[in-house]
């Protein structure tokens, strides 16, 4: 959430000496550097943002997918759909292979085992052997077993098939949904997806009107802080570091694989700073111009939110975020609320 967002979004914190004194977010004059377009009356697109009947009932199938249960079966062979547990043993020329036993759940129909596997297990009954007379494929990853003939000696311990959970007013007076019947919960699932709706479309709306504040200011790029420029550029780096790092990658990986180079990179976090730089010092420049301030109070307010929310003292919240990225973050918020409700939606 906003923890998050401060952490991508704000710059604030360290800056170089300029003029004898060090320039931060919170000292720096932006008119030094950007001269304010139109910012008020800007235009924006209205979203549709009606929920139709189809939209109400993925959201249901899907809760009621999130709530499927394996229930176990006897007195009947295995079929495809079935969950399986199943102990195996691969066998090239009489030998086990590595990584072909162990004792797994498996899907049938899920195409997790080579061509013929799972095919093999249908039919079978729990407390059941079989062989599998099987060929992996010419391309299989392992090369040793690439198009050799093998054998899978298969154990069926237990069958299971899934339950989907039926709609009714005991099934949704269990989602803790604050509902009692099934027409409660269709409305309360029309209501969620309306407000993601409004939501998404408004954040569309702000990140154009934004957009065109920024793009109606003028500035001479070359003459922006460096130390904003580098910082932003800086957390470009980071934050894409640790995007691939997600992936088991790194950098130099990541970019070798998109057809990029460092020198690239480096002049696409350069060109994100200075663009972030700019977007940064116009929105300080409306706060000035429209007399837009965060108090103690909205800071207070803040705290106690964030805290109820990750069910933490504000204290904690507060120790968690330095003060100076939150005034940031909340004056951006004050100013694109500020534009937000002086644009025209058409």
């Amino acid at each position: 959430m906003i923890v998050s967002a401060l952490a991508i979004m704000l710059m604030a914190g360290c800056g170089d000496k300029t003029g004898g004194e060090t320039e931060t977010l919170a000292t720096v004059d932006p008119a030094k550097y950007v001269t304010l377009g139109e910012y008020k009356g800007l235009t924006a697109e209205t979203e549709d943002t009606t929920v139709s009947e189809g939209d109400i009932e993925r959201s249901i199938q899907s809760e009621l997918a999130a709530h499927t249960e394996a229930v176990e079966v006897k007195g009947r062979a295995a079929q495809m759909g079935d969950i399986v547990n199943i102990d195996y043993v691969g066998l090239k020329d009489g030998v086990a292979f590595d990584t072909g036993s162990g004792t797994t759940d498996l899907k049938l129909g899920s195409g997790r085992f080579i061509s013929g596997f799972e095919e093999g297990v249908v039919g079978m009954k729990t407390g059941e052997e079989k062989d599998l007379d099987l060929t992996f494929p010419e391309d299989y990853q392992t090369t040793e077993l690439a198009g050799k003939d093998v054998v899978f000696q298969v154990t069926l311990n237990s069958i299971s098939e899934e339950k989907v959970p039926e709609l009714t007013d005991e099934f949704v007076q269990s989602l803790d949904y604050n509902v009692n019947t099934v027409e409660e919960y269709k409305q309360y699932v029309k209501n969620k997806l309306t407000e993601q709706n409004k939501s998404s479309a408004k954040a569309s709306q702000e990140s154009d009107l934004m957009k065109q504040a920024v793009d109606n200011a003028e500035c001479d790029t070359d003459k922006l802080p460096e130390w904003l420029v580098s910082q932003n550029a800086t957390e470009f780096k980071s934050s894409t570091e640790s995007f691939v790092m997600q992936y088991g990658m790194t950098l130099e990986d990541y970019l070798a694989q998109t057809g990029g180079d460092m020198e690239s990179f480096e002049a696409s976090a350069n060109e994100y700073g200075a663009e972030k730089a700019k977007s940064d010092l116009v929105v300080l420049a409306i706060a000035k111009a429209e007399g837009l301030e965060v108090t103690d109070k909205d800071m207070e307010d803040y705290y106690i939110e964030y805290a109820n929310e990750y069910k933490a003292t504000p204290e904690q919240i507060k120790n968690a975020i330095p003060e100076d990225e939150l005034r940031n973050y909340l004056l951006q918020e004050k100013v694109m609320d500020f534009i937000y409700e002086n644009a025209v939606f058409k």
